[in-house]
């Protein structure tokens, strides 16, 4: 799946403490813009010298060269997808976390005026 898919637009976003164990999961986009599992990282940590490890591994399997990179508002996953793929075109952030970064920063906003 990531041979066929990874060269356009991989999703990569913790599901931050959606189940009991501490497990995250990381999606892909396909061609009709929807995410799927492609690769489970069952880890105990979420800092980029880890996720380096995985990407290494997993580039030993699949030959991609992705356009995009969307990712969570944390530098942990950009840091280890270079050590491992390079630097793609894009690296726009998800919906999700730049709605949060805009509602937890409004405030700020408008006590400064």
């Amino acid at each position: 799946m990531l041979n066929f898919y990874g060269n356009d637009t991989i999703c990569l976003n913790f599901t931050h403490g959606m189940n009991a164990y501490g497990f995250d999961l990381a999606t892909v986009l396909d061609d009709k813009r929807e995410g799927f599992p492609a690769v489970f990282i069952l880890n105990n940590r979420q800092d980029s010298k880890s996720l380096s490890l995985v990407f290494v591994a997993i580039k030993e399997y699949v030959s991609i060269s992705p356009k995009i990179l969307m990712t969570d508002d944390t530098e942990s996953f950009s840091i280890a997808w270079r050590t491992a793929f390079g630097v793609p075109e894009k690296r726009p952030l998800c919906k999700w976390h730049l709605d949060r970064s805009w509602r937890r920063n409004i405030s700020r906003l408008s006590d400064a005026y």
